[in-house]
């Protein structure tokens, strides 16, 4: 009986202890943001949500950036339920990252709103989405996941450097490790052919570094800090078309793992949190578990951070615009 006692012991531990690993680091800042504003690209579910939450009990005034108005609607009722405080302001605005009219017509309601923000989270993301092309010409993963952020976050600017000091985090993958700089250019000038799914996807968390690594030099003598946040490995809606996640039967095989090596949303989160909090004003990095991490060699490439820049704007020709009115 006692080696059965033991046993359990032991696996117990082993289990606890694993769990407790993957769940990653935890954001231990004790920072505020009463009224401030703070604006999250896919704050309706997953990591967004989960975030949203994490500010909404700090006092932060929350833009909640939703393709889906309605899921967007439903989240701002669940997040308030959620707090003590009652009177947090939180508002819902439609954002279609795949297209540009949308970005620009979202970022001219902002401007009329409100008269700075403290952070912008570049948060939203898809993955395995099947090859299509926007309205706008480009691939939709390529121009959801870095090209439609790399438009908002120019056209919110001007907003963001009216705040004494803010902040802007990307939110990225340990993906971008997966990629090379052929991967890199292939897919950024030829946005109707299709790639593999797990390339493409790596080449938008790549390219949201080097966006990191070169605004934050071109912002060096602003009041804003850019950062490179990487959650992890996430229980969320991201794979909803990833055929291993998104068969019922085989996800029913992995899910007792998963509950062990798979992040919450809330624990997601406490990255991109501890960006948001952290009293360390260091820019241009990439934070891992809430602590400063090293990501690819390619993503410290600054010649390579500005070429990319460059061909960035190459790419959305005059579709790119920061000027807009109320």
């Amino acid at each position: 009986m006692w080696k059965y006692i033991a046993g359990t012991v032991v696996v117990g531990s082993v289990t606890y202890g694993l769990y407790r690993y993957f769940a990653g680091g935890v954001c231990k800042c004790t920072a505020r943001l009463d009224g401030l504003v703070v604006v999250i690209t896919g704050g309706n579910s997953g990591i967004g949500k989960a975030l949203a939450v994490e500010l909404a009990q700090r006092g932060a005034t929350l833009v909640l950036a939703c393709r889906d108005v309605e899921k967007g609607i439903n989240a701002k009722k669940d997040i308030l339920l959620s707090l003590n405080n009652k009177n947090v302001k939180i508002f819902v605005k439609r954002l279609d990252l795949a297209s540009v009219s949308s970005i620009l017509k979202f970022s001219e309601s902002l401007k009329c709103e409100f008269s700075e923000i403290y952070a912008l989270v570049n948060n939203a993301g898809i993955f395995y989405h099947p090859h299509t092309v926007t309205e706008d010409g480009y691939e939709i993963t390529f121009q959801t996941n870095y090209l439609g952020h790399f438009i908002l976050t120019h056209n919110l600017l001007t907003l963001l450097k009216k705040a004494d000091h803010s902040r802007i985090v990307n939110v990225t993958s340990e993906a971008h490790r997966l990629v090379n700089v052929y991967d890199l250019n292939a897919i950024t000038k030829s946005q109707t052919e299709f790639r593999s799914h797990l390339v493409a996807y790596g080449v938008t968390k790549l390219a949201l570094i080097l966006f990191t690594r070169y605004l934050f030099k071109k912002l060096s003598n602003t009041n804003i800090i850019v950062n490179a946040a990487n959650p992890g490995n996430v229980e969320t809606s991201l794979f909803r078309y990833f055929p291993f996640l998104s068969n019922k039967f085989l996800y029913g095989l992995q899910w007792p793992i998963r509950q062990i090596v798979v992040k919450s949303p809330r624990q997601g989160a406490q990255t991109i949190l501890h960006c948001l909090l952290t009293s360390n004003r260091t820019t241009g990095q990439y934070y891992s578990d809430c602590k400063l991490s090293l990501p690819s060699p390619l993503a410290l490439d600054d010649k390579l951070a500005k070429d990319y820049y460059e061909l960035t704007l190459e790419i959305l020709g005059d579709r790119f615009s920061t000027e807009s009115e109320c």
